[in-house]
């Protein structure tokens, strides 16, 4: 009886260390974002300048609560009389890799598509972070250097 009680006490600690090792909230990352708005019935695009900010990125990698960022986007463009544009946002956590895409996606609208495209500065538009909510009510996750 003595030795059941204890494998149940080491099976109880290692599947708790188990699941305390395995986090599935996202945790906080300084990113680089930039972001894109295009319509369907005009032929001009806007782009915004490649940003830096504080960013919660799940485990799988994905940004949490991405769609708030391209509705900040989208609320913006709607202020400046671009109503109905489609908003997307690009985000990394390597500075480099993201400047190569922001010019890539440039490239490719200019050339390809022959749209114009207007440029957002920050002075204009700054992303803000969302900050992010468990929806269990746990405290937010901690921030990863």
């Amino acid at each position: 009886m003595r030795k059941l009680f204890v494998l149940c006490l080491c099976l109880a600690a290692a599947v708790s260390l188990t699941c305390h090792a395995y986090d599935l909230r996202p945790r906080r990352y300084p990113i680089y974002m930039f972001g894109f708005a295009t319509s369907f019935k005009d032929s001009v695009a806007v782009m915004t300048e490649l940003q830096n900010l504080d960013g919660y990125i799940q485990p799988n990698g994905f940004l949490s609560d991405r769609s708030l960022y391209s509705l900040q986007l989208n609320r913006r463009l709607a202020q400046m009389g671009h109503e109905g544009m489609t908003c997307v946002v690009f985000f990394g956590k390597n500075k480099a890799k993201m400047e190569k895409k922001y010019q890539k996606i440039r490239r490719k609208y200019r050339e390809k598509h022959g749209v114009e495209i207007r440029f957002l500065s920050i002075d204009r538009f700054r992303f803000e972070t969302e900050e992010w909510t468990d929806p269990t009510g746990n405290q937010a996750p901690p921030a990863t250097p």
